[in-house]
């Protein structure tokens, strides 16, 4: 699953730098760990990350 949401964010974004990319590999996992039972003020960013993954 994670491996999906990866591509799928790579995808997007293929002009990164490698450095950008790692970044964003990192955030995309913290995203989607914060996203697996978001707080209410979370919950449009999760939507948000949801979008940006599944297309």
């Amino acid at each position: 699953m994670v491996l999906f949401l990866t591509s799928g964010l790579f995808a997007v974004l293929s002009g990164f730098t490698g450095a950008d990319i790692a970044l964003f590999r990192k955030l995309n996992h913290e995203l989607g760990m914060l996203c697996q039972a978001p707080p209410s003020q979370a919950i449009r960013v999760c939507r948000i990350h949801a979008r940006l993954v599944n297309g």
